[in-house]
C-alpha cells in the first residue's frame, strides 16, 4: 500500500510540473586557461551542440587569464571546473590545494621543435650539429635535455642558442638557427600564412610524454557529485570528437559562442589541426579526455626530475579516473 502511494504521489508531482522544468539542469561553471582560440573547440562544439543540456547540464565557460589563475580559482571554489596546464595544476595541487585532474583534453602538450621544410631535420637525431633556439625561461628549456638524452644525443651535439621567442621566426627565415622549441601554432601556422612551409616535431611522440590542458575539479566536489562531473566529461569529449570530424563548423561554434574572440576563422581552422594533434595523439582510436595510469606515472617522472615538481607525493594524489565516461569516446 505504501509503495502504491509513493508511486501515486510521484506521478502527480510529475504531472503537476510545467513541460521541460521536472528536473533543473546542474549548474557547472568552467574557468578557462585563456581567451577563446583552438583550444576550445570541444567545449564550444558541445556548447552549441546541445550535448551539455542532453545531459542536463548548464554550463557557463568563462574566459581566463592563465592555467595557474584557473587552478586557484577552482581551488578556492570560485569555480566548478578549470581547464589547465596540467604541469601549472599539479604545482599548484602540490603545495596543498584540494583539486585533482579528472581529465587530460589534450593528452600531448604541444611543446616541441620546429623547424622549416627545406632544413634537412624530420627526426630527432637530425639536430645533431645544428643550431637550435630556446627562449631563457620558457617551459622548454628544462625539457630539451630530457628530449635530447631519450633520443641518445648528446647535449654537446647540438647547439643551443637563447633568444627570445618572438625573434624565432626570423631566426628561422634568415638562417641564423636551424630550429626553434615552441609550439606549431606559434611557428608553423604564422610561416604558412607567409607561404613558409615549417614541420613539427612532439616531445611526446619522442620519449616525453607531457600532458597539457586538463580539467580540474576541488576533491571535495568530487567526492560530493561525481556523477555530474562524468557527464560534462562525457559530453566534452563527444564535442571534441564531433569538432574533428567537422574542423569548420567546429570553428563556427567557436565565434558563436565567443564572439568577441581576436582569431580570424582561417587562424583558427589553421591551429584546429595542432589542437586535434594533442587530444589524440595516438591517432584514430585513441581515447579521447583518458590518459592511463601508466603513462601519468611517466609524466611524473618527467615532472618531478625536469619541471621542479616536488616527488614527496604518489602521482595518483593528483589525478582520478573516478568520472572517465563509462563508454570510451575515441579519436575518429
Amino acid at each position: 500500500m505504501k509503495t502504491i502511494l509513493k508511486r501515486s504521489l510521484l506521478a502527480a508531482a510529475f504531472a503537476a510540473a510545467p513541460v521541460g522544468s521536472a528536473f533543473a539542469a546542474d549548474q557547472l561553471t568552467m574557468q578557462m586557461n585563456w581567451t577563446a582560440d583552438s583550444a576550445h573547440l570541444g567545449f564550444a562544439v558541445a556548447q552549441q551542440q546541445g550535448l551539455y543540456e542532453d545531459r542536463d547540464l548548464d554550463v557557463d565557460l568563462v574566459e581566463g587569464r592563465g592555467s595557474s589563475v584557473a587552478a586557484q580559482l577552482v581551488a578556492t571554489g570560485q569555480a566548478e571546473l578549470g581547464y589547465a596546464d596540467a604541469g601549472a595544476a599539479l604545482n599548484v595541487a602540490s603545495k596543498g590545494a584540494p583539486i585533482k585532474i579528472i581529465a587530460t583534453i589534450w593528452k600531448s602538450g604541444q611543446f616541441g621543435i620546429q623547424y622549416l621544410a627545406d632544413s634537412g631535420i624530420s627526426e630527432p637525431k637530425d639536430l645533431v650539429g645544428k643550431k637550435l633556439a630556446v627562449s631563457p625561461g620558457s617551459a622548454m628549456l628544462p625539457l630539451i635535455p630530457v628530449f635530447l638524452k631519450a633520443n641518445e644525443i648528446d647535449e654537446s651535439d647540438v647547439e643551443i642558442v637563447t633568444a627570445s621567442e618572438s625573434a624565432f621566426i626570423g631566426l628561422l627565415t634568415s638562417g641564423q638557427v636551424d630550429a626553434v622549441s615552441q609550439t606549431p601554432e606559434n611557428i608553423v601556422v604564422p610561416l604558412a600564412a607567409q607561404g613558409v612551409e615549417a614541420g613539427n616535431m612532439y616531445f611526446y611522440n619522442y620519449g616525453v610524454p607531457i600532458a597539457s590542458l586538463s580539467l580540474v575539479a576541488r576533491e571535495d566536489k568530487i567526492a560530493e557529485r561525481p556523477e555530474v562531473y562524468q557527464r560534462f566529461v562525457e559530453a566534452t569529449a563527444e564535442g571534441w570528437k564531433q569538432a574533428m570530424a567537422d574542423p569548420e563548423a567546429a570553428v563556427d561554434a567557436l565565434m558563436k559562442t565567443f564572439p568577441e574572440t581576436e582569431h580570424s576563422r582561417d587562424d583558427l581552422l589553421k591551429a584546429a589541426e595542432y589542437s586535434f594533434a594533442s587530444v589524440c595523439p595516438g591517432g584514430s582510436g585513441d581515447v579521447i579526455a583518458v590518459t592511463s595510469d601508466e603513462t601519468w606515472t611517466k609524466m611524473y617522472d618527467v615532472m618531478t626530475t625536469a619541471m621542479e615538481l616536488p616527488s614527496d607525493k604518489p602521482v595518483t594524489d593528483y589525478y582520478t579516473q573516478e568520472v572517465a565516461p563509462e563508454t570510451d569516446v575515441t579519436c575518429p
